[in-house]
């Protein structure tokens, strides 16, 4: 009795040092369902969890906290994640190519280092009732989410959300995106996202495409780039836009017939206004004094004014396929305030092109527009680029 006693001591210790082991493991790689239960004694996982491509149901009970990654990539068989205790991940939260997972469950989860979502097609919802509030950066692609309730973010690096063709609104309360705030091609029903970010004060770099609707009201610097494009919204106002760092461009938003930004004075780069085929009247920039790069505008403008302009250091492009008087742009050529050597100002063309070609409105007041749209800085087409350099770190 007595050895059989000790020989049941020695195995219970020897689970203990395994389990607290796993618990502090570099890697643990979950291959199985079955594996998980390896984390089962665990309050916090010291390393990343990797879990593979055959695992089924993902559940940790016990496990409030995970200081590594946790990956989960390709388990085509994998329909959920239960983590009702998990407080943070301090590393990349990372789900790829998981087709059929459709609930995603961390009611308790903060914090997480990075989100990085791609192809999770039959993913519908979150359940993050504490809400994460801290993420470095942010990427979700390719989804089925309506919303992104569960996010509650108020600083992130990237934040990063295309492709999601369920996607109803993009309703946040960020304050600050440090690098990089892309929103594109997300619509539902073939209808275009809400994106509202009421308080939304700086940007390093944003792009904006396929929206319904946009609202920054309380944007008031962009330190690189910022670009409107192939969007669905009428109106567009920046209220307290007063400062951007490089270039600023609106390019084929078929519906948009105003645009302001009442206080904006100085763009670093290009400013651009390109095959808004609505966009008859431009006016919304009585502030605008210096534009450190080139001047391009091609569209169906019937009238335009930028009356404050005191420097222009880049070329100066201006085509509408209407009638228009170039009396205003023609003295600020004849005043050197335009400082470039190109400039074009000419009214009643067939075919209004923006500086470099990029993008054309085919003459007539309502015509459709043609043409790839490009957001031109320094006289080199920057949409592609511009994608590419705020693209998901």
């Amino acid at each position: 009795m007595f050895f059989r006693k000790v020989a049941l001591a020695t195995l219970a210790c020897a689970s203990i040092a395994q389990a607290q082991n796993a618990c502090n493991q570099k890697t643990t790689n979950i291959q199985s369902d079955g594996d998980v239960q390896k984390l089962a004694s665990c309050s916090t996982v010291k390393g990343d969890i990797i879990v593979g491509e055959d695992v089924t149901q993902f559940q940790l009970a016990e496990v409030q906290g995970i200081e590594g990654d946790l990956v989960i990539e390709k388990a085509t068989g994998l329909t959920s994640i239960d983590m009702p205790k998990v407080r943070f991940i301090n590393g990349n939260f990372k789900l790829t190519g998981l087709t059929i997972l459709n609930t995603l469950s961390a009611p308790q989860l903060g914090k997480v280092g990075s989100i990085e979502w791609v192809t999770l097609p039959a993913l519908q919802s979150l359940t993050f009732t504490r809400t994460v509030t801290e993420a470095d950066d942010v990427l979700i692609s390719d989804t089925q989410l309506g919303s992104l309730e569960g996010l509650n973010l108020k600083t992130v690096g990237t934040f990063d959300i295309n492709n999601n063709k369920q996607l109803r609104n993009v309703d946040l309360q960020l304050q600050n995106v440090t690098k990089a705030l892309r929103i594109e091609f997300n619509k539902f029903g073939g209808k275009s996202v809400q994106v509202n970010l009421p308080n939304l004060e700086t940007v390093q770099n944003a792009t904006f495409r396929d929206a319904q609707s946009v609202s920054v009201p309380s944007l008031y610097r962009v330190d690189n780039s910022i670009a409107f494009v192939n969007n669905t919204f009428e109106s567009l106002s920046l209220p307290n836009l007063t400062d951007v760092g490089e270039s600023i461009a609106w390019v084929s938003n078929s519906k948009l017939t105003n645009i302001s930004a009442p206080i904006l004075e100085d763009v670093g780069g290009t400013f651009q206004i390109a095959n808004n085929t609505k966009l008859t009247n431009v006016d919304g920039f009585p502030e605008l004094k210096t534009v450190g790069g080139a001047v391009d505008m091609a569209g169906t403008f019937e009238n335009a004014t930028l009356s404050s302009l005191e420097d222009v250091r880049g070329g100066f492009n201006f085509q509408t396929t209407s009638k228009f008087d170039c009396a205003e742009f023609e003295t600020l050529k004849d005043d050197q305030v335009i400082k470039g050597d190109d400039f074009v100002c000419a009214g009643d063309k067939d075919v209004a092109e923006s500086k470099d070609g990029s993008t054309s409105t085919v003459g007539g007041k309502n015509g459709n527009g043609s043409g790839a749209a490009g957001l031109v800085v320094n006289g080199g087409l920057l949409v592609a680029t511009f994608m590419a350099a705020v693209a998901f770190l």
